[in-house]
């Protein structure tokens, strides 16, 4: 398993979720975001709208299975400049 704090604020203009989602979903490990002691599967839309509350410029991001380093390697350079 891969723990990375991610800092969403890189870029100048927001991820739309449902890119993230969609990136999400190519990739056979799972993807979860620590949020208020939760973890939302950035997998599914529903999580994501219902349970995604974001309190400042990091997320944390969890990477677990077979592709998870270039599952991991693939977000992070979504919120690159």
């Amino acid at each position: 398993m891969i723990t990375r704090q991610i800092d969403t604020c890189r870029r100048y203009r927001p991820v739309p979720i449902s890119f993230l989602i969609n990136t999400a979903n190519t990739f056979h490990c799972d993807i979860f975001i620590e949020c208020d002691n939760l973890q939302v599967n950035v997998k599914s839309y529903d999580e994501m709208i219902r349970d995604l509350r974001f309190h400042g410029r990091t997320l944390r991001f969890f990477f677990n299975g077979a592709d998870e380093l270039v599952a991991q390697q693939t977000i992070e350079r979504i919120f690159q400049e």
